[in-house]
């Protein structure tokens, strides 16, 4: 699954890697009541991304879409998700639902560049990961 061009287009190489970096730091530091945060807000911040004006736009679909896969992943007690790739989930989706972070949200349209990138991070970090779970769900299990 290749990466969101749009984002990577617009975000310098520098910050590119800083954002893995972060991205990285963050799965390393995964604690107790990070993944009931993450399970507890991300249908908010969706949520509001979808009340908002930006809403429409293509890439914002896009967004919430791959986050949307990210957090069913995550809620689905009949997958089994490594421990890796389950932290390297819970830290993208903090990244996503927090208003301050490279480019902050608040910044119309702008504001979440930065988080199209890290879930692209993530997406293409756990490709095969994504790939089982999208075998799982269609046999209904």
């Amino acid at each position: 699954m290749p990466h969101d061009n749009d984002s990577s287009e617009t975000i310098s190489a520098k910050k590119q890697e800083a954002l893995r970096n972060e991205l990285h730091r963050r799965a390393q530091t995964v604690q107790e009541g990070d993944e009931e945060k993450v399970l507890e807000q991300t249908p908010q911040k969706i949520q509001k991304m979808l009340d908002s004006a930006s809403s429409n736009r293509p890439g914002i679909q896009k967004l919430l879409n791959n986050v949307a896969l990210l957090y069913k992943m995550l809620r689905d007690t009949s997958f089994a998700m490594d421990f890796t790739s389950k932290t390297i989930v819970v830290a993208g989706l903090l990244y996503f639902i927090s208003p301050i972070d490279l480019i902050p949200d608040y910044i119309p349209i702008l504001g979440y560049i930065d988080d199209a990138f890290v879930i692209s991070v993530v997406l293409n970090s756990l490709a095969s990961e994504i790939e089982r779970y999208r075998e799982h769900t269609s046999r209904g299990v």
